[in-house]
């Protein structure tokens, strides 16, 4: 939304260590940059083995620098995926996608159409497993062992410090994630509601499998929509949640992923991203892809249909 590159590692292969855990099943560091080659660069500069992570892969780091190096898509097969397009989706970013994946084709990559079923219901398993895993983590945030601490004035309880503190250190939208997961974890919905929502996350990796069995890398519009106006979507959380519809799949699986800017919407003259996802530690894969296209958007930047290329301002 903001025209930059940005990337998810695989999961676990950039370490956690550090971070105030918000999900844990889903957090993954990972860089923005203002070109491709940077983003693989600082990858690969913070990449790795982390014995203070549990969930560190201890392999070697893809070679993201030099896929970014190589940007070249010539006998890739490269699957866009029918689920991250159509209804709710807006015209110019949809037309910029095409236009990118059309040039991905000129350039040797073999195009094909990939359907992958589960990815329709990734949303609302997303938005189950997160805000679970955040009333978890988010607990220990108490103002009585370390953090925030605010109302102790000598006259107030523990029990009204820590609501105090709380009340105080988060946020509208991380409350509502707290009380969202507390409600999925409670004792009785739990298997209803987490529970089921981790068994969707298996179909969405299945049909992360079957995909890959198939094309190297997938590809979707990044986002359904260019950015909106800042404060637009706070009153509809559902609204503001759907501008994740793209990403979310990939997130849930582990896999890797590369936003790339591929131009401007005609509409709005806001940026446009394309997304390419990859298997798990096969980043560099979604490196080459990235990199190669944002070569041919910047060679190609003065022709009509790129009019609109960021690569031209």
């Amino acid at each position: 939304m903001c025209g930059l590159v940005g990337a998810k590692p695989t999961y676990g292969g950039s370490s956690r260590y550090g971070l105030i855990a918000f999900a844990s099943s889903l957090d993954t560091p990972g860089p923005f940059a203002r070109n491709v080659l940077d983003a693989a660069l600082l990858q690969e500069a913070f990449s790795g083995h982390d014995p203070r992570d549990s969930t560190s892969i201890d392999a070697p780091v893809p070679p993201v620098a030099e896929a970014a190096r190589r940007a070249d898509v010539a006998g890739l097969r490269v699957g866009v995926v029918k689920e991250l397009s159509g209804e709710g989706y807006q015209a110019g970013v949809l037309s910029r996608f095409q236009e990118s994946v059309e040039l991905l084709e000129s350039m040797g990559a073999k195009v094909v159409e990939v359907s992958c079923p589960s990815f329709d219901t990734a949303l609302a398993a997303y938005y189950l497993i997160a805000p679970s895993e955040c009333s978890s983590n988010l607990a220990r945030f108490d103002a009585m062992r370390y953090g925030l601490r605010t109302g102790d004035d000598g006259t107030r309880g523990a029990e009204e410090v820590m609501a105090l503190t709380r009340a105080e250190g988060f946020g509208p939208e991380v409350k509502r994630r707290i009380i969202l997961g507390t409600y999925a974890l409670s004792s009785g919905y739990y298997d209803a509601y987490y529970g089921s929502a981790q068994q969707v996350r298996t179909l969405i990796k299945r049909d992360f499998e079957a995909a890959f069995e198939g094309v190297d890398v997938l590809v979707s519009p990044t986002a359904p929509t260019t950015a909106f106006p800042l404060g637009e979507r706070t009153g509809d959380p559902m609204a503001m949640y759907l501008a994740d519809l793209c990403t979310i799949p990939t997130n849930l699986a582990g896999n890797a992923a590369l936003s790339v800017p591929c131009g401007l919407a005609p509409e709005d003259g806001l940026p446009v991203g394309l997304q390419v996802m990859a298997p798990a530690m096969a980043d560099d894969r979604a490196y080459r892809v990235g990199a190669a296209l944002e070569a041919a958007l910047r060679d190609r930047s003065g022709a009509d249909f790129l009019s609109g290329s960021p690569y031209a301002l």
